[in-house]
């Protein structure tokens, strides 16, 4: 196995550990109600994403875009990559977990802000109750 591959693996596991625990600082943020601090993690979660997907060019450069990353680990005799291999994968699904998570709060609570703005702001015109009760607008 290529040598710069290796580098690629091991650099590209660190960054994914990097992703999920700025997600992870993020859920934290969220439950908190702390925007100015979920900012900043946005802007890093960007960073940590660009460097991601550099590494990614990398690896589909060295290795070509036809090559199946899960096929050319399964032919390595390297353990420590093997091992390595399963734990970016182990993490993407991960990350993948925490982003969803994370999405879906913040939908929440975008969702229930926009319901309190609309309680508070005056209508326009005047609400009729409709077969259901509610105020048709």
């Amino acid at each position: 196995m290529n040598p710069d591959i290796k580098v690629i693996i091991y650099e590209e596991k660190s960054i994914l550990k990097k992703l999920l625990s700025l997600l992870d600082e993020q859920y934290d943020c969220i439950i908190n109600k702390d925007a100015i601090q979920m900012d900043k993690i946005a802007s890093k979660l960007d960073e940590a994403s660009k460097e991601l997907a550099k590494i990614e060019i990398q690896r589909r450069n060295i290795m070509g875009s036809e090559a199946s990353m899960r096929e050319t680990i399964s032919l390595c005799d390297d353990e420590n990559i093997k091992s390595a291999y399963e734990e970016i994968v182990s993490t993407i699904k991960m990350v993948q977990l925490q982003k969803e998570a994370n999405d879906t709060l913040i939908k929440q609570r975008l969702f229930f802000t926009k319901k309190m703005i609309n309680l508070i702001k005056p209508s326009k015109d005047i609400g009729v109750y409709n077969a259901y009760g509610k105020v048709g607008k």
